[in-house]
């Protein structure tokens, strides 16, 4: 499953009704600072958890309708939802351009619909799914929380601390890869004995006999003061969570080791590359939802070798998982495939906000890396004299 079509509706700098299409592999942004690549992120963004309509307006329409509408497709779609979580969107899926779809949309605009023969009002806090055979979005999930049951977004922006990447918590990507490898281990034999080690450890016959006397005079204080209740210390075992999100990750490096924090930014960059290249390999395995990434400047920090290891390694990814790169370095753009990959150059201009792959035209063997350098960043180079030479 993928994002085919994308529609924007008065988001950021997408003045007016945008309609973008993506292929099912490998997505290039190109452009200039400030010209709307990582607005698509954003709005993939907004259709997840969005609830504030100031935060994503386009300047000046503040009193017209934003909205992120996205098709998803695939033939795999009928599986993906099957899932407990997901059947509501069974009866929503339908067929277009010979493949399965799902259409989900977020609007600020407030409506109202008969569905399944009751009114029910719509808002900036519903997704809404497009039904097929009634001709009109409706909302079969009531709250919004399950279209990250649908898929996941994995977004990695080139501003991202670091730090986000050492960061144990559930909700981060080195989390959900540590809870996805370790989901057996709560029942494994180790992870019984520390249970039984720690109410050794933390019970009547560990720390709490230290407090007997502790609990014996507060409850007495308590009951003179207050009335008779039982006090009692209780220690539980934390959970799982608790254990993994203080975690670290130590490099060794020439029989020298040291936390990775301490490691320059390139080193860092390079893990967090790494680190969403392991979890994409769980999550297809898995096969419980469909895993999107977008990357913001995957280049970032990383020397001319290394980007051409990273390009390598996302093509690799783009096979299973549908993959967003914006990007302004040549050494990434140079193994851009016309074949199997798509491009789109952002410009600033209003009237020609995005140009596609196919109308990058110059030559029959389009698009060429100068010619796509012209094309985004107004910059003539050797690479393109020699296009429009040998052309000639």
């Amino acid at each position: 499953m993928y994002i085919s079509n994308m529609k924007l509706t008065n988001f950021r700098s997408f003045n007016g009704n945008n309609e973008l299409q993506f292929n099912d592999g490998l997505n290039f942004f190109v452009g200039n600072n400030n010209c709307g690549k990582t607005t698509v992120f954003k709005a993939v963004e907004f259709i997840q958890n969005g609830k504030d309509k100031s935060e994503f307006i386009t300047i000046g329409k503040e009193n017209e309708e934003i909205a992120v509408e996205i098709t998803l497709s695939g033939d795999d779609i009928e599986g993906i939802v099957n899932n407990n979580e997901l059947k509501k969107y069974k009866n929503y899926i339908y067929e277009k351009n010979e493949t399965l779809n799902i259409t989900i949309k977020r609007s600020s605009k407030n409506d109202s619909i008969v569905q399944n023969g009751r009114k029910k009002d719509l808002d900036i806090k519903n997704i809404r799914t497009w039904n097929n055979e009634e001709n009109q979005f409706e909302n079969p999930t009531g709250i919004d929380k399950t279209i990250n049951a649908l898929f996941d977004a994995q977004f990695v922006y080139s501003d991202i601390k670091n730090e986000e990447y050492r960061d144990f918590g559930k909700t981060k990507v080195m989390g959900k890869l540590i809870n996805s490898i370790t989901k057996d281990f709560q029942h494994s034999k180790v992870y019984k004995d520390l249970i039984k080690a720690h109410e050794k450890a933390f019970g009547d016959e560990g720390l709490k006999s230290s407090l007997h006397d502790t609990e014996k005079e507060l409850q007495k204080i308590l009951g003179e003061q207050y009335g008779e209740a039982e006090v009692e210390f209780k220690f539980e075992l934390p959970d799982m969570n608790n254990f993994l999100k203080h975690g670290t990750i130590n490099l060794t490096e020439n029989n020298i080791t040291t936390e990775v924090s301490e490691k320059g930014t390139g080193m860092q960059r390079a893990l967090a590359m790494s680190l969403i290249q392991v979890y994409s390999n769980i999550v297809n395995k898995e096969n419980a939802k469909q895993l999107l990434f977008f990357i913001d400047e995957p280049e970032t920090f990383l020397h001319p070798k290394a980007q051409a290891k990273i390009i390598n390694a996302f093509r690799k990814i783009s096979r299973e998982t549908q993959v967003f790169i914006t990007t302004h370095s040549p050494y990434l753009l140079k193994q851009f495939d016309n074949d199997i990959d798509d491009i789109k150059i952002f410009k600033s201009e209003s009237d020609r906000k995005v140009i596609c792959s196919q109308n990058i035209n110059s030559f029959p063997f389009s698009p060429t890396w100068g010619e796509i350098n012209y094309l985004a960043f107004d910059i003539v180079n050797v690479e393109f004299f020699n296009e429009l030479y040998g052309y000639l």
